[in-house]
């Protein structure tokens, strides 16, 4: 089995996954009313509207977070095994990705998340040259922050401001406006709208929705600064993984990947679930309880390879991993075009039929097209770019060295 197409399948895994959870927000961005009507086209509908909530939402961003930092530990390794300078090398490849996207944000999508993953590896790389004692110590001031600012200020202070009291004295919060039951995608997608403004940008044009970006940009990164401490805290347990053996094929490896399966599916099957009992909940579901279930994911990919079921899916998946970053601009331009109103305005229409259609439709999209692609060349097109320039720095510093 070779490891890093195994690396792919996960990664490319975490892209369609990604694609889950914000299809819906792209699918309700014209949507301006007050409440949502979760029987709109049938109720069997809607429980596959939770259903995907419950196995999306968060889940494969946290996948998606922690095999970056996966890839940094072997990025660093391949480093120290060459003698080339780790951080100042790195730095210029980060800077390149603040850039690609910042540009993504501008131009295509409101909540990228290369901005925010660029600055966590300039931390990332900082701290993993150090002590293993260092590392755990930043590792757990990152998740504590985190959970004070989830469970603190996000659960308690929802809960006020789904109350009585709270509606009474704030009666224009989005958090008051908004049903108290939050339970499906449906209804998070547009409490996310409605918290960020964003309900006027699907009747915009192109070059308006780009003015509007720029001129509410704080507001618009306010969610990718906030996710900063969990970042960290996921880039390095990746780090943590592959040093503690995760990739390698012997007893030790494998009882690392078994036990990733068991916690996360064991721990983060049931507290996912509570978010479908209790609305009180819904607040941790994607930042708090979701990354847990990340690590049952990411173990479960483990264990489809080494027991070689469902090959030619992984094949096709592992695609997608190969131009993950092609493929996660790409889902994004797609899906803008498809219902943003300067497209085919399809958000005018959007029910939950046509928001998993689309899904699904940009889904074999991108499988068609990296398999396809991949076919004549060895990296996408966005990876290509990157890694040309960001391989300068490299030969400039070999070259002085000779």
């Amino acid at each position: 089995m070779e490891r890093i197409k195994l690396l792919d399948v996960a990664r490319g895994l975490a892209i369609i996954g990604t694609l889950g959870t914000n299809i819906w927000i792209f699918g309700f961005a014209d949507y301006s009313g007050e409440g949502v009507d979760e029987t709109g086209f049938s109720v069997i509908s809607s429980y596959i509207s939770k259903f995907s909530d419950y196995l999306t939402n968060g889940k494969f961003l946290g996948l998606l977070t922690i095999m970056f930092g996966i890839g940094m530990q072997l990025k660093y390794t391949s480093f120290q095994n060459r003698g080339l300078p780790w951080f100042r090398l790195y730095l210029w490849s980060m800077i390149l990705l603040f850039i690609d996207g910042f540009l993504h944000y501008i131009f295509v999508f409101e909540f990228d998340v290369l901005m925010s993953y660029s600055l966590t590896a300039i931390v990332v790389a900082f701290i993993i040259q150090r002590s293993e004692r260092f590392m755990k110590i930043c590792m757990y001031c990152a998740v504590a922050i985190h959970l004070f600012h989830q469970i603190v200020e996000g659960f308690l202070l929802d809960k006020f401001m789904t109350s009585q009291l709270g509606q009474n004295l704030f009666p224009n919060s989005p958090y008051a406006t908004m049903s108290a039951n939050r339970r499906s995608l449906t209804e998070q997608a547009l409490l996310v709208r409605q918290e960020n403004q964003l309900f006027e940008m699907s009747g915009l044009s192109w070059w308006e929705q780009v003015v509007y970006r720029l001129e509410h940009f704080w507001i618009l990164r306010s969610e990718a600064i906030m996710i900063l401490p969990m970042n960290i805290f996921l880039f390095l347990l990746g780090v943590f993984l592959v040093r503690k053996g995760l990739l390698k094929m012997d007893a030790c490896g494998i009882r690392l990947q078994n036990r990733l399966l068991w916690i996360g599916l064991g721990i983060g099957i049931p507290l996912n679930a509570l978010s479908l009992f209790s609305a009180q909940f819904v607040v941790l579901d994607r930042y708090v309880f979701a990354p847990i279930l990340s690590l049952g994911y990411l173990g479960l990919v483990f264990l489809v390879a080494r027991h070689q079921k469902f090959v030619k899916t992984q094949q096709y998946i592992s695609n997608v991993g190969k131009m993950a970053l092609t493929c996660y601009i790409a889902q994004n331009i797609v899906a803008s075009f498809l219902f943003y109103n300067w497209g085919l305005g399809l958000s005018k229409h959007a029910n939950q039929l046509i928001i998993q259609a689309s899904w699904l439709g940009i889904t074999l999209f991108m499988i068609g097209f990296s398999t396809l692609w991949l076919r004549k060349y060895n990296q996408g097109p966005v990876e290509k770019i990157w890694r040309k320039l960001g391989n300068i720095p490299v030969k400039r510093y070999q070259q002085n060295l000779s």
